[in-house]
């Protein structure tokens, strides 16, 4: 639950991660000055989109995403939020094909891309679990497209990605003439000495000194982190 919204997902189905959480807590982290109208790409079953809509409350949220199944949980959780709550629409279609020109640029944009090639690794049975592990629709590059075509000036775009695919991240970015402009690092566990997550920013004009942050999700003994407990205070995540 995020407060009194709830997540539906399937048993033995795609399942809210860290990926998500952590997407979402950056963007509201870093929120912008002005948000309006926000964007999340390929939405899933809304945890990103339920999460940023709760905490920031914008005037109109937008998720965009293929696949049925997910589409349908999603709109089983919209449905169900009080009058009260953000003006919260979802498409079921392939954001690539998507026509942004029918709406009105979005301050704020958000993506949980897949991180795999079909090719490198055993692909899960379920079709829904695949789609959000394998690059089924295209990976990061296709994200950047799509938020460049639905970003208005001076709108941020927040992704999460491997951090070991930071070079293939600011290469997508750059072909969209996006910069860096934050960039959260996440260990997994205490005891690890590298990042395993990372959730970037890109903006639309050069900045001097990216924001960067650092947190770890657990403890060298597999408890949750002071800290981690802290993001999922701050995003009403129960």
């Amino acid at each position: 639950m995020i407060g009194d919204w709830h997540i539906y997902q399937r048993r033995g189905g795609h399942r809210t991660s860290t990926d998500d959480l952590i997407t979402a807590w950056y963007a509201v982290h870093r929120r912008p000055q002005t948000l309006t109208r926000y964007l999340d790409l390929g939405c899933g079953i809304g945890s990103v989109l339920l999460m940023v809509s709760h905490k920031l409350r914008p005037a109109e949220a937008v998720g965009v995403e293929a696949q049925p199944q997910s589409v349908l949980m999603a709109r089983r959780a919209v449905e169900e939020l009080p009058a009260h709550s953000s003006k919260i629409q979802l498409h079921q279609s392939d954001f690539r094909h998507f026509d942004w020109s029918a709406h009105p640029g979005f301050d704020l944009v958000t993506g949980s891309p897949p991180y795999f090639p079909l090719d490198t690794g055993v692909l899960p049975n379920d079709e829904q679990r695949r789609a959000c592990r394998f690059e089924a629709r295209g990976g990061v590059e296709a994200y950047f497209a799509a938020a460049t075509a639905a970003m208005r000036d001076g709108a941020r775009f927040y992704l999460v990605f491997q951090t070991k695919g930071l070079d293939r991240v600011v290469a997508a970015a750059s072909a969209h003439a996006l910069h860096l402009g934050g960039q959260a690092d996440f260990l997994m566990r205490r005891d690890r000495a590298l990042p395993f997550l990372s959730v970037f920013e890109f903006v639309q004009r050069p900045v001097a000194e990216p924001h960067r942050v650092v947190c770890c999700v657990r403890e060298a003994d597999g408890s949750n982190s002071d800290e981690y407990m802290q993001i999922r205070r701050e995003l009403g995540v129960t």
